[in-house]
């Protein structure tokens, strides 16, 4: 009984074993097979077909468009002048600067606001401050001597009127004493008390100007005000409490809504001798480019290029531009004009050892067509085989070469994998 029931139970664990290894070794094998199809490449439809004049097309649905920001723009016919490239700089221009100075010797004072900072942008009139005026050494040593000299001059005629007045009283008494003294020598007498006031007043006069004239000196009074033009602050050269002479530069600012643009060309370069403007791109900013106005010639050639040199006059480039900037000014030069299609050198592809644009042929549809560049510029290239009615892709055209080569690729893989 007990060796019949040992064995039941060995068979029942047997099989109970049997069929968990059974379990394991087929959700092994499911599991696999699940990590095979994660493992995968996912499929994407091909986005490129071909119409019915053989031309590749290339689908790009309008939400995709706008995240890869692809943009298209319809071909305009362009006259194209020959140009010739000139580099140089921003420089300030002379006129949009001003610097605020001391109109006297002094010390310098803020006003009832903080003393201006780098990059700030004051306003017309404006008042930054004052000047306590002082006085140079040899102008203090002039001044205390003709102080000393005043004092002295009213001491003096202190002295005369009061020996004027005693003689006046007593030719008056003698007069009044039976006629010992004439009314004319009485007169007299009065008329030179009257002269010796006179010139007293003037000599105490002399001396309070003096004593003003000290007390100013001293920066007791009459401070002068600093007012300035608007415009940034470019330069700080002196600050609050310190000691300037008279002209001397406290501050200086600038307006950038105008510059000046230096540009020189290349040694042995000519450009057309009667131009009157050019085109001035910032580097960098491309998108910013303005048209400078030609003010003059430059007197000396700069050592480095040995070419010509030219100012411009162009605007501010909004504000986002300072002088010394680097920018290259596009200059006519003599020769005939060319006629075609501009397009921007995002435009343009290259792949096979040819030139290619892609031309929008519907709204999601794109495809690729081969070009010439037959003239370029910053400002992009002149195509032939382009019509008025034909939108070119400015923006995004070498992303639509990549979808189209990488699709191109997955039909192949596909056709190999049959």
């Amino acid at each position: 009984m007990n060796r019949t029931l040992k064995v039941l139970l060995g068979v029942v664990l047997a099989a109970g074993l049997l069929g968990l290894l059974t379990f394991a070794f087929i959700e092994g094998r499911a599991e696999i097979a699940r990590e095979r199809e994660r493992e995968k490449p996912i499929k994407v439809k091909p986005r490129i077909s071909r119409n019915q004049s053989g031309e590749m097309i290339v689908t790009i649905d309008h939400e995709t468009q706008v995240r890869i920001g692809l943009k298209t723009e319809a071909a305009t016919k362009q006259t194209v002048y020959p140009e010739i490239a000139a580099y140089g700089r921003l420089l300030e221009d002379p006129s949009a600067s001003f610097v605020v100075r001391a109109p006297v010797a002094g010390i310098l004072r803020r006003g009832s606001r903080d003393w201006p900072g780098l990059g700030e942008v004051l306003v017309d009139g404006q008042r930054l401050g004052v000047i306590e005026p002082r006085l140079v050494p040899f102008e203090r040593v002039d001044l205390d001597a003709r102080l000393t000299n005043a004092r002295g001059d009213v001491s003096a005629l202190e002295a005369t009127l009061a020996v004027s007045k005693a003689t006046y009283d007593r030719t008056k008494a003698l007069n009044a004493d039976d006629k010992n003294m004439s009314d004319r020598a009485v007169q007299e007498a009065q008329a030179k008390v009257k002269a010796d006031e006179a010139r007293l007043e003037a000599a105490r006069k002399n001396v309070a100007k003096f004593e003003a004239a000290a007390k100013t000196e001293a920066g007791q009074t009459g401070p002068m005000p600093l007012v300035t033009q608007a415009g940034e602050v470019v330069e700080l050269l002196a600050r609050p409490n310190e000691a300037v002479e008279s002209g001397q530069a406290i501050l200086r600012v600038a307006r950038f809504d105008k510059m000046l643009a230096r540009v020189d060309l290349p040694a042995g370069e000519v450009a057309a001798s009667k131009i009157s403007t050019a085109r001035i791109v910032p580097v960098g900013r491309e998108e910013q480019q303005v048209r400078g106005e030609r003010v003059a010639l430059v007197p000396l050639a700069d050592p480095r290029t040995l070419g010509e040199g030219y100012l411009f006059r162009v605007p501010g480039f909004g504000g986002v531009l300072r002088p010394g900037a680097a920018v290259i000014a596009y200059l006519q030069v003599d020769g005939k004009p060319s006629t075609g299609f501009l397009i921007p050198q995002s435009a343009v592809v290259r792949t096979g050892g040819k030139t290619w644009i892609y031309r929008q042929v519907a709204d999601d549809k794109f495809t690729r067509q081969e070009v010439t560049l037959a003239n370029g510029s910053n400002r992009g290239w002149l195509v032939g085989g382009v019509t008025e009615q034909d939108r070119v892709v400015t923006v995004g055209a070498q992303l639509l070469l990549s979808e189209e080569q990488k699709s191109q690729i997955q039909i192949l893989e596909e056709a190999g994998n049959k």
